[in-house]
C-alpha cells in the first residue's frame, strides 16, 4: 500500500523497520539509492553533469550524502554544501565518514564539501551547475527559516534555472501540516521517501512542490502502525462488475438520476450518459419537460421520467409529490440528486422528499449538496444518503469552515464529516478525496486540470451512482469512479491539449478506459 503519513508517523515506522532489523543505516543507503534511480529516469546518464547537493545536518542530509556518493560513482560531478553545520545525527554522521572524508574506507566519494560561510564559493556553484538538490530537512522542519537559509534560497530562486529536487519534504515546508516558511525551497520534483506526507498535499503547498515522485525504502506496509490515508491504485479495477454470459437489463440495476433545468440540460446529458457508460442496466432521468425532449434524442438508452416546470424552467410544486409517489410504487437501486437541478423553494422540497423517502442508496451532488447545507439535519431522518460530492465551496457551506481551512486539511476535514453524518465523502479537487464513515481516507492521483471544466463533476456523480446501483458498495465505488475519471482525463491528455478536453469525451471515452484497466489487473 502506498501510505499518507504525519512526520511523527513516519518516524514510527522507520523505528518500526528498525526493531525489525532493517536498520537506521540501510534505510538512509535505501533512500540515497532510490533517489539515484529516480534522478537517472528524469535526466539520463549522471556522467558529466554537476551537482550541488544541499545538506542539513540530520538525516535528510545523510540521504543526500548517499545520493552525491551514487552520483559520483556513477561519473557525475557532485559537491556537497553543508548550510549549517557538519551532520549532527549519528547515520549522518556515519555516512559523512564514508563518502565525504578523505581517507575513509572507502576514500572520498564526492569532490568537495563546501559550508555556506564560503559565500561566494557557494553561490559560484550554485550558478553553474546542472541540479541542485535540496537534502537540508526533510520532516524536521517547522517554524521560520534562518536569514542566511532564507537568502541562500532566494538566490537559488533568483538565479538557478535547472533542475531543482527536493528529497522527501521541500525544505521549509511542514511535512504534516504543509505550512510553509516565507522563502522555502521551490523544486520542480520532490522525492518523497517510503510514504506521501500529509502536509504536501494541503493546498496550496501542493503547487510549491513541483511533481511528487514516491519512492520505495524498503519500509514494509505492517510497519505502517499509524497513517492518514492511503494512496487509490489501479487495484481498485477489480470493483468493476462482472457481466454474466446468461443475464439481463435487471441484473445490473435500477438508477433514477433526478437532475437538470432549463437552464441546465447538460448536467442531465452528461451524468445520464456517464451512468449508462458504466454499465447500469436501467437509467431514468427525472427532469423538467424541456430537459427530457432535450436529452433524448442524444441519450435513447435511458428512460424519462417528466415533471413540470415553474416559470423559471425549475422543478415546480407539484414535482416532490411526483418524485415520492415514483419511489413509493417503485424500487430503486440508487439515486443520484442534484446535477444541474437550482436552487429554488420547491427543489429543496423536492430534495427532501428523496431524502426522506428513498430506501436505497443516494449520490447527492452540486444544487443538492446546497439544498442539504440549508438543514443538514435531515440526515438523521435517513441513513440512505451515502455519498455527497462537494468541491471545496460546497463542503464549506456543509460544515461551516472557510475554503482555506479546507484545502489546508483535506483529509481531516473530510474524515471528520463522513465519521459525524455517516456518509461517503468525495472532497473534489487535485488529489480527490474520498473518506468513509468508519474513518477510512483515499486519495486519488489519476488527473490533471483538464477536468477543471463545468461538467466534470456531474459526470463523476453519474459513475458513483452507475457502480452503486449495480451493487457496488459506495464507498467502493466512489472509489473506483474517481479513480476512473481521472484516469480517462489522462488517457484524453496523452493525444490532446488540456484546455480542450472536454466533460462529453471523458463519458464518451469511459467504456474503452475500463476495458483497458481490466487487462492490466
Amino acid at each position: 500500500m502506498k501510505f499518507i503519513v504525519t512526520a511523527e508517523q513516519m518516524k514510527k515506522a522507520e523505528q518500526n523497520a528498525d526493531n525489525r532489523g532493517i536498520s537506521f543505516s540501510s534505510l538512509m543507503d535505501n533512500a540515497g539509492e532510490a533517489c539515484y534511480k529516480q534522478l537517472v529516469r528524469l535526466r539520463g546518464d549522471v556522467s558529466g553533469l554537476t551537482f550541488v547537493v544541499l545538506c542539513g545536518r540530520g538525516n535528510n542530509g545523510g540521504d543526500g550524502i548517499v545520493l552525491a556518493g551514487k552520483i559520483k560513482e556513477n561519473g557525475g560531478m557532485p559537491l556537497c554544501v553543508f548550510v549549517t553545520d557538519l551532520p549532527g545525527s549519528a547515520g549522518a554522521r556515519e555516512k559523512y565518514s564514508k563518502f565525504c572524508v578523505n581517507g575513509g574506507s572507502e576514500g572520498s566519494a564526492v569532490d568537495s564539501a563546501l559550508y555556506t560561510h564560503r559565500e561566494d564559493t557557494v553561490k559560484k556553484a550554485l550558478t553553474n551547475c546542472d541540479v541542485i538538490i535540496d537534502c537540508v530537512f526533510g520532516t524536521g522542519f517547522s517554524g521560520e527559516l534562518e536569514p542566511k537559509l532564507a537568502e541562500l534560497f532566494r538566490f537559488i530562486d533568483t538565479n538557478f534555472e535547472g533542475l531543482k529536487i527536493s528529497v522527501d519534504v521541500p525544505s521549509g515546508i511542514n511535512a504534516t501540516t504543509g505550512e510553509q516558511a516565507q522563502r522555502a525551497f521551490r523544486p520542480d520534483v520532490t522525492f518523497m521517501l517510503g510514504a506521501a506526507k500529509k502536509g504536501l498535499l494541503s493546498h496550496p503547498t501542493f503547487d510549491f512542490c513541483g511533481d511528487l515522485v514516491l519512492l520505495d525504502i524498503g519500509i514494509p506496509d505492517d510497519c505502517y502502525n499509524e497513517y492518514e490515508a492511503v494512496f487509490i491504485d489501479k487495484s481498485v479495477i477489480k470493483h468493476i462488475p462482472a457481466r454474466k454470459k446468461s443475464s439481463h437489463k435487471g441484473d445490473y440495476g435500477k438508477l433514477l438520476n433526478i437532475a437538470g433545468s432549463e437552464q441546465f440540460i447538460g448536467a442531465a446529458l452528461l451524468s445520464t450518459k456517464a451512468a449508462l457508460k458504466c454499465g447500469a442496466g436501467l437509467v431514468t432521468l427525472a427532469s423538467v419537460r424541456e430537459v427530457c425532449r432535450s436529452v433524448a434524442p442524444a441519450v435513447p438508452e435511458a428512460s424519462y421520467l417528466p415533471l413540470y416546470a415553474d416559470a423559471d424552467g425549475f422543478a415546480d410544486g407539484e414535482s416532490a409529490q411526483t418524485i415520492a409517489g415514483k419511489l413509493a410504487g417503485f424500487s430503486y437501486s440508487a439515486i443520484a440528486l442534484g446535477c444541474g437541478l437550482g436552487i429554488t423553494r420547491n427543489v429543496w422540497e423536492l430534495t427532501e422528499a428523496v431524502l426522506k423517502n428513498c430506501n436505497c442508496p443516494i449520490i447527492l451532488d452540486a444544487d443538492g449538496i446546497y439544498l442539504l447545507s440549508l438543514n443538514i439535519n435531515v440526515l438523521e431522518e435517513n441513513d440512505k444518503l451515502k455519498v455527497i460530492t462537494p468541491h471545496p465551496l460546497e463542503f464549506s457551506r456543509l460544515t461551516g469552515k472557510s475554503v482555506a481551512e479546507i484545502q489546508s486539511d483535506r483529509i481531516g476535514f473530510a474524515r471528520e464529516f463522513s465519521k459525524k453524518w455517516g456518509t461517503v465523502t468525495v472532497l473534489k479537487g487535485i488529489n480527490t478525496v474520498v473518506a468513509a464513515p468508519d474513518g477510512r481516507v483515499f486519495i486519488n492521483i489519476t488527473g490533471n486540470p483538464g477536468l477543471a471544466k463545468g461538467g466534470s463533476g456531474d459526470v463523476l456523480t453519474g459513475m458513483i451512482a452507475s457502480f452503486t446501483a449495480q451493487g457496488v458498495r459506495p464507498l467502493e465505488a466512489s472509489m473506483l469512479s474517481v479513480y476512473l475519471h481521472g484516469l480517462t482525463a489522462d488517457e484524453l491528455a496523452e493525444s490532446a491539449a488540456l484546455a480542450g478536453i472536454m466533460p462529453g469525451d471523458i463519458a464518451e471515452l469511459l467504456p474503452l478506459v475500463m476495458k483497458k484497466a481490466m487487462s492490466q489487473i
